[in-house]
């Protein structure tokens, strides 16, 4: 699955897997959790979990009581889930597998979720038809993607800096070498582009603002989980291997010089975008 784009392959997602559990899904249930009210399954029901990543809503959803089938395309994310459901014996069926050719018959779930995944897919079009049709007619799909860089400050500044500094330091890499530097904008970051793109597969689309604020005791703090968490960053670091020390060096300054070096926070925002299945 790949439309050029490296976040529309495993690889960076492998790479941050172990830290994509401990520190990014406090954030994520925050989402997860919202979803799920949003679907409205009825109790005990079969739901599934595309572009799962470690789990984080299909954990939350088994606890719950139902029973999940979850599919990633990074063989790590689903290792991580699968020691997970041993530890707590969840109803959860974890799979490797394209969210554009659903491994799964028509009509079986009570309602299907894709958190921060689907935006990514080559072909957004067939994701969504994908969920539409192994749904139940009349359950409830929930797609979420983030809005734009403009509504995190701490974000856009370090993104700026990536990018100057990557020009300065890698110009023969596609967009200087930066995440975003050249490269197509990220979709569905507004609400205009979520309701449009749902809407050719489902009925009764609506969109919902989420947010949840992730506190830091530092600049440093916080980009030292960046480059954690954050898959173009942590897929950058391992291209550029020794030569990424001087990224980090000048990143860092440059956001210490423009947020300060104490306490800060990123506030992430995202839609929340459901469907209802066509009968």
């Amino acid at each position: 699955m790949s439309n050029g784009s490296p976040l529309a392959t495993p690889q960076p997602w492998d790479l941050v897997a172990p830290a994509y559990e401990q520190e990014v899904m406090p954030m994520f249930e925050t989402f997860a959790r919202e979803a799920l009210r949003l679907a409205e399954p009825p109790p005990g029901s079969r739901i599934v979990d595309v572009a799962c990543g470690p789990g984080t809503l299909s954990r939350i959803a088994a606890r719950a009581g139902h029973t999940v089938d979850a599919l990633d395309f990074s063989p790590r994310m689903i290792e991580l889930l699968q020691a997970q459901i041993a530890s707590e014996q969840l109803h959860i069926t974890p799979r490797i597998g394209d969210g554009q050719a659903l491994p799964y018959p028509d009509r079986t779930f009570a309602a299907a979720f894709s958190m921060f995944g689907l935006m990514f897919f080559p072909d957004r079009a067939r994701g969504f038809a994908e969920l539409a049709r192994v749904l139940a007619p009349g359950a409830r799909a929930v797609v979420s993607s983030w809005q734009p860089l403009e509504t995190n400050p701490a974000l856009a500044v370090m993104f700026a800096a990536l990018r100057d500094v990557m020009s300065a330091i890698a110009p023969a890499m596609p967009g200087g070498g930066a995440p975003g530097g050249g490269a197509q904008e990220m979709p569905l970051v507004t609400d205009e582009a979520c309701r449009a793109e749902m809407s050719a597969s489902f009925d009764d689309v609506t969109v919902r603002l989420v947010e949840h604020r992730v506190d830091y005791p530092s600049t440093q703090a916080m980009w030292e989980s960046i480059v954690r968490t954050m898959a173009p960053i942590t897929l950058l670091k391992h291209r550029l291997g020794d030569r990424f020390g001087e990224v980090d060096r000048r990143v860092l300054a440059a956001m210490t010089d423009q947020l300060g070096a104490g306490a800060g926070a990123l506030t992430m925002r995202a839609w929340l975008t459901v469907g209802t299945a066509r009968p």
